[in-house]
């Protein structure tokens, strides 16, 4: 009896052993489990496999969620880059230069805003003035800034008026310009070849200050065509026609004569110039179109000082004519 009892109670010893030891191998799997879950979710102890790979998850989508805001915000930004640059105020010159005293430039202004008005003003009335259709007016010599305001644009123009200080004429008749002189009888009206004044140097400089667009040097060719005999005539020449299509625009040409007997017969053959580009009503110039018609008959001017003889054809005739007098 004694030994069956024994035998149940070793029995049911076993039994629980058994069961507590399967336990504990269902749960240590588990912790492995748990820990392997660890390993690739989190630093975290827990031995809940969900739990631990949670934070992971959500580290990983919240990193994607970063990503995306800052994809979204480098977008954002694309429409400051990509803005249409503001319309800006500009004048058809930067700088220029006048010579004399009341010679003068008209400054013309592009990008106004629509329904604005551009108003003028100068820095220095006392040197250059201004009036309200932007033509600028040597005063006094000086520099002075050309301002021109549309609305809330505004743009600029330097304009430099020469100082017209020349030396003085020698008594017999010699001139001087431009910092050499001729003697005896060297002087602008008295036939000598020396040259006082160097053509060329201002005829540049009229081109760039003033609008003479495409303005480009006659060859021999032109000259025989457009002016026949002038070069026979010539000490120097400085001859320029604008190229533009499809009629020209304009001459600016510059003689010395070689004999001041010979002056007449170049004004002769610049008249004849202009007379070809005028043409009569039955018979059409060269021109051809209205406004170049009408600008070689209104806006052309053939001056002489001496024996230096000048053909210009623009809409800023007389301003050059002022330049061209003033180099005497």
């Amino acid at each position: 009896m004694k030994r069956r009892a024994f035998a149940l109670a070793l029995a049911c010893a076993l039994s629980l052993a058994l069961l507590t030891s399967c336990g504990g191998n269902s749960g240590s799997g588990s912790s492995v489990s748990g820990s392997g879950s660890n390993l690739s979710g989190s630093s975290s102890s827990s031995q809940d496999g969900s739990d631990v790979s949670t934070p992971g998850s959500s580290q990983i989508d919240g990193s994607q969620s970063e990503g995306s805001q800052s994809s979204g915000s480098a977008s954002s930004q694309q429409p400051d880059v990509s803005q249409p640059e503001q319309t800006k105020l500009t004048l058809n010159r930067t700088e220029f230069a006048l010579f004399t005293t009341g010679s003068s430039f008209r400054l013309k202004a592009a990008g106004a805003p629509e329904g604005t008005t551009v108003t003028w003003k100068s820095s220095n009335d006392k040197v250059a003035t201004v009036g309200e259709d932007g033509t600028v007016t040597y005063v006094a010599a000086g520099n002075a800034t050309i301002t021109a305001t549309a609305g809330d644009l505004t743009a600029t123009c330097k304009v430099y008026c020469k100082a017209e200080d020349k030396p003085e004429q020698p008594d017999n008749g010699g001139s001087s310009s431009g910092g050499s002189s001729s003697s005896g009888s060297g002087s602008s009206s008295g036939g000598s070849s020396s040259q006082t004044v160097d053509l060329k140097a201002f005829a540049d400089t009229v081109i760039a200050d003033y609008e003479l667009p495409f303005m480009s040097a006659m060859d021999s060719t032109m000259l025989t065509n457009y002016l026949p005999g002038l070069s026979d005539l010539s000490a120097q020449l400085a001859a320029y026609t604008c190229q533009m299509s499809p009629s020209p625009a304009g001459d600016l040409v510059l003689v010395q004569v070689k004999d001041s007997k010979d002056v007449a017969a170049v004004k002769s053959i610049f008249q004849a110039r202009i007379d070809n580009m005028v043409g009569t009503d039955e018979n059409p110039g060269a021109a051809w179109y209205p406004e170049p018609i009408r600008m070689w008959k209104e806006d052309s001017r053939i001056v002489s000082n001496g024996n230096y003889v000048m053909l210009v054809v623009c809409g800023d005739c007389d301003s050059i004519v002022k330049d061209f007098n003033a180099l005497f």
